[in-house]
C-alpha cells in the first residue's frame, strides 16, 4: 500500500481509488487510530507530482529472512515495482535490525546484535532491493533509532561505525550493483 488518503484531492485524484483504499487500526498506547491507506498502483500519481519515493516500511522489516525466504516486504516491493518505469526514483529506509543499536522487544529496549551487520544487510536487504528495482533504486537511508539523552553515543563512534561498516560491504555492494543494475 502507499500514499495517505488526506492528500486526496492535492495529489491522489478525488474518486480515483474508492474500492483500493484499505482500513487499518493501530493502538498507541491507550489511543486507537484508524489509517487509511491507498493502494499500491497509487505510486504513479505520487511519482508525476513528486520526483523521488521513498519507501520507510522497510525499515520494519528485512526483504529476506535468516533461510533467504522473501518476507512479506519483498512481495510488497515487487508489487511496487509493476508501477515504476525506469525514469522514476526510489529511496528505502535500511533496516532497523541493521542501524539501530538497540530494538524495542517486550516493552525494552536491548541491545541489537546484528547492528550494521554487513552480511544481513547484504543478502537479506541490498542484493534484493536491487535485483527488484534495478535502475530505479537510488539510495538508502540510514536512520538511526531515537535515543534518550542519558543513552547518546558520541557522533565520532557512530561515524567509526558506519565506516568500518561501509568499508565492508563497499566491494561486495558494488558487484551486486554492477550485475543487477538494469532497466525496469
Amino acid at each position: 500500500m502507499t500514499g495517505i488518503t488526506g492528500w486526496i484531492g492535492q495529489i491522489y485524484t478525488e474518486g480515483r481509488y474508492p474500492k483500493g483504499i484499505i482500513q487499518r487500526t493501530h493502538k498507541v498506547g491507550d489511543k486507537t487510530f484508524i489509517e487509511k491507506v491507498l493502494p499500491i498502483d497509487s505510486v504513479q500519481e505520487y511519482l508525476s507530482t513528486f520526483p523521488v519515493l521513498e519507501i520507510d516500511y522497510s525499515f520494519y522489516r528485512l526483504l529476506l529472512d535468516e533461510k533467504g525466504k522473501p518476507t512479506q516486504n519483498y512481495h510488497v516491493l515487487r508489487s511496487y515495482r509493476d508501477y515504476l518505469t525506469g525514469k522514476d526514483s526510489v529511496i528505502l529506509k535500511v533496516p532497523q535490525v541493521i542501524t539501530a543499536r538497540r530494538l524495542r522487544r517486550g516493552g525494552a529496549f536491548v541491545k541489537n546484535e546484528t547492528y550494521l551487520n554487513p552480511k544481513i544487510f547484504t543478502e537479506q536487504f541490498y542484493k534484493p532491493v536491487v535485483e527488484i528495482l534495478g535502475s530505479t533504486l537510488r539510495g538508502s537511508i540510514f536512520e538511526q533509532e531515537y535515543h534518550l539523552k542519558k543513552d547518546r553515543f558520541e557522533a565520532d563512534q557512530l561515524a567509526k561505525d558506519l565506516d568500518t561498516f561501509f568499508s565492508k560491504i563497499r566491494k561486495t555492494a558494488a558487484t551486486i550493483l554492477s550485475s543487477a543494475r538494469r532497466p525496469i
